[in-house]
């Protein structure tokens, strides 16, 4: 048969786009090339050993720093005899250099690069493995990080996020973007999610997310989302509690990166939309919306880092021009129409029961009465004249019974 029986957990496969073999797989490659020695193999090898162990780094820190310590090898020689002045040349001449693919390295990529590179030698001159004083190493300047690398035109705008959720076929899906957008969820984060750390309230719900870069928890308050997931927890195939997973495939299984892609790709075109979508993009959309909309930075930086203190912040404030644009047109005695800016997704709540329901919403998913002004009101005119005309009420009512016995349903 092939189909899982009980629900998928954390523990049956980890989700992990990046794992520990690719940066093996790179050493080996580079000896094959001869573009690695046995004795650069070795020192990258226990530098990286300790930085996991006194550091505390995970899988794609210590691959991203192989990769790059691995990648020097083309502008330096053996790690053990460069001098100060081969470490200079080559600090020189990656700022000009391409990949090995032939495009140019970014700012952060030589950042990263130059970081790695004064970091090892020190750790090699702490160790006996050069001689290279430690202030030469230490005059080594990488450049500034740019902040400037994600443009607002790449970004999804509300509209399109309303609109790939409209064109979801299945309340799996549905869930997913919403949680996606509104939860600023990393897919990993979000295919790792159990329903242990669900929990519903009236308000909407809370996640209690397992930041997998900053190596905290974070707590999330979602309401947007609330309807989507709700849905989505009646028709799950399994007993949603516990550590099974919230998010399985379509053949419940656990929830791949390369499907969570094509399910994003697809919905995307089926929208309308010309983009490349990633699932990280819908992070950064949140993040820049969160911005513009003027949340105190600190409850942001605490539901998307689950740090107060972190930098990265600082990536995401350029993207939005709302409060230059304000302070500007104040200036000049401009007062911008409501329309003109941007205004948030809103979940809809019903006058009557309570119930948070999606945006665009016309009845209530739980009582079924109208959420619109226009329903309200005239719900309101109809409750009137059934009290001041009960008989009329009555009346209907008997000829609805007499007809359903007639009809052989009573």
């Amino acid at each position: 048969m092939g189909e899982a029986f009980t629900a998928p957990t954390q523990g049956s496969q980890s989700f992990q786009l990046v794992k520990p073999e690719y940066a093996d797989a790179s050493i080996r490659r580079a000896i094959a090339e001869e573009r690695l020695t046995e004795d650069d193999t070795a020192l990258i090898r226990e530098y990286v050993a300790e930085m996991r162990a006194s550091n505390g780094i995970g899988i794609a820190r210590a691959n991203k720093i192989t990769f790059a310590l691995v990648n020097w090898r083309r502008f330096i020689g053996p790690y053990r005899s460069n001098t100060v002045a081969d470490l200079y040349q080559a600090v020189h001449v990656i700022k000009s250099a391409t990949s090995q693919r032939g495009r140019p390295f970014k700012q952060n990529t030589i950042r990263d690069h130059i970081i790695f590179l004064k970091r090892i030698y020190l750790w090699m001159i702490e160790n006996g493995y050069s001689d290279i004083p430690v202030k030469k190493v230490e005059k080594i300047r990488a450049p500034p990080e740019d902040h400037n690398t994600k443009l607002p035109e790449h970004l999804l705008s509300l509209q399109e996020i309303e609109v790939m959720i409209r064109a979801c076929r299945s309340s799996r899906d549905r869930a997913i973007i919403a949680l996606l957008y509104e939860s600023g969820c990393r897919i990993g984060e979000l295919a790792r999610l159990t329903w242990e750390r669900v929990r519903f309230d009236r308000y909407g719900v809370v996640l209690t997310v397992d930041d997998t870069k900053c190596s905290t928890q974070r707590y999330v308050r979602l309401v947007l989302a609330r309807p989507y997931l709700a849905a989505w927890q009646a028709d799950y195939p399994f007993e949603p509690v516990g550590n099974a997973l919230v998010f399985l495939s379509s053949h419940h299984r656990i929830l791949k990166h390369g499907t969570a892609m094509k399910l994003l790709n697809t919905t995307a075109r089926r929208a309308g939309l010309n983009k490349h979508i990633t699932p990280h993009i819908f992070r950064h959309s949140r993040i820049t919306h969160l911005i513009a909309e003027g949340m105190n930075e600190s409850v942001i930086k605490l539901m998307m880092w689950g740090n107060i203190n972190t930098k990265m912040f600082a990536t995401y404030a350029h993207l939005t021009g709302r409060e230059i644009d304000q302070e500007v047109l104040r200036n000049y005695g401009i007062v911008p129409e409501e329309g003109e800016m941007e205004r948030p997704l809103e979940a809809i709540q019903c006058p009557h029961c309570i119930t948070v329901n999606p945006p665009g919403s016309k009845y209530c998913l739980r009582c079924g009465l109208g959420l619109g002004e226009d329903a309200v009101s005239a719900q309101g005119l109809l409750s009137k004249d059934v009290l001041e005309h009960p008989e009329v009420m009555r009346k209907l009512l008997n000829e609805l019974i007499e007809e359903k016995k007639r009809n052989g349903e009573l």
